[in-house]
């Protein structure tokens, strides 16, 4: 954690080279045994604190930063200087020295009216950030007040603008923001969201995915409500297994626990519902942005988990909404219990004939 603060607070290069990005977590991985998906996560949570507490300082200086562009200053080196991610530091020039707008087709286009900061037309920018060479490649897109940067700065080669130009080599230099980015953590997000629902059907445990609660009009809704609640067995909050630290070892932290054999270190506790999270839970992440998330499921559809996919902070650090919310790392826990004092298992051959019984017996009772 400490490494990642230092090279947050330092602008490390590696926040602005997709290369030096990848070695160095590869390095730091290997130093604190670390997996390199569990560290990026936790790199760009905490970079992500840094960019917004200093979006104001980006915003309240807009006027000298175009100025800058304008008298040729290059957007990737304005990032650098400003240890801001280079994706936000071109959205912030695009923002104010083109005319854009959203045509019929909900992409970016021209505007003679004014950018489209200024008539709060944010999806025309993102339009233009997704296609920059094709939205922005001409320097006519500048507004007229505008089109002398097109002199000064990078070289590029005609029809393409400076503007393009420097948009689309900040974009790249970008290792953690811009839509390739958001593109990638979104299907990293539905991809164990999928893995979450295999292994609940892996023990036929029935519930709801997130889009069946929505078509029934249900809204603010976890990623898999369970059809009836099930039991999970966890270190009590007064032992040490609650104490681990995260060790680099999936399948010692995976469990999450020491003295697995010893029953009384351990209590069952009801889950309702649960929710896939591809990120690694750092603690002021899960206290301050998942866990209020995780509350107002409590108030709707009472306890549940929270699942890690990369793993999470000690969990004796982690908020748990007064014992309600659970968290638990890296894969589904190996067995759950049945509302009937039945064990659902992933490994059990004759799980769903069993498990039918079980639902069976409960419902005739």
């Amino acid at each position: 954690e400490n490494w990642i603060h230092e090279a947050v607070k330092s602008g490390h290069p590696l926040f602005f080279c997709p290369t030096i990005f990848a070695d160095a977590l590869a390095d730091a991985a290997h130093q604190f045994s670390m997996p390199v998906e569990s560290l990026s996560s936790f790199l760009r949570s905490i970079h992500l604190v840094h960019v917004k507490r200093n979006a104001h300082m980006l915003r309240n200086n807009v006027k000298r930063h175009v100025e800058n562009y304008v008298r040729g200053s290059r957007i990737l080196d304005m990032a650098r200087a400003m240890n801001y991610p280079p994706y936000h530091v071109a959205r912030l020039i695009v923002e104010n020295v083109a005319n854009l707008t959203t045509g019929s087709s909900g992409e970016g286009g021209r505007n003679p009216a004014g950018s489209a900061s200024s008539s709060g037309n944010k999806k025309a920018v993102t339009g233009a950030m997704r296609e920059p060479q094709r939205v922005l490649g001409d320097p006519s897109i500048l507004k007229p007040e505008y089109r002398s940067s097109e002199e000064n700065g990078s070289s590029s080669s005609p029809p393409i603008s400076r503007l393009a130009t420097e948009v689309i080599e900040a974009m790249r230099s970008d290792p953690l923001y811009g839509p390739k980015q958001d593109r990638e953590r979104q299907s990293v997000g539905l991809e164990h969201e999928e893995m979450l629902e295999k292994a609940l059907e892996a023990m036929d445990i029935p519930f709801e995915t997130e889009n069946d609660l929505r078509i029934k009009g249900t809204a603010r809704t976890p990623d898999v409500l369970l059809s009836t609640p099930v039991g999970m067995k966890v270190p009590k909050r007064s032992s040490t297994s609650r104490k681990l630290l995260l060790d680099g070892n999936e399948e010692h932290f995976a469990k999450g626990n020491v003295g697995e054999d010893d029953d009384e270190e351990y209590e069952w506790k009801v889950v309702c519902w649960i929710d896939s999270k591809a990120m690694f839970g750092d603690v002021q992440t899960h206290n301050s942005a998942v866990l209020p998330q995780a509350e107002s499921f409590v108030h709707r559809f009472g306890p549940g988990l929270i699942l890690y996919w990369f793993g999470h902070a000690p969990v004796d650090r982690l908020g748990d909404g007064h014992g309600d919310v659970l968290v638990t790392g890296w894969k589904l826990p190996d067995e759950f219990m049945l509302p009937t004092g039945g064990l659902a298992t992933a490994q059990d051959e004759c799980r769903g004939r069993r498990i039918d019984r079980e639902f069976a017996k409960m419902q005739d009772e």
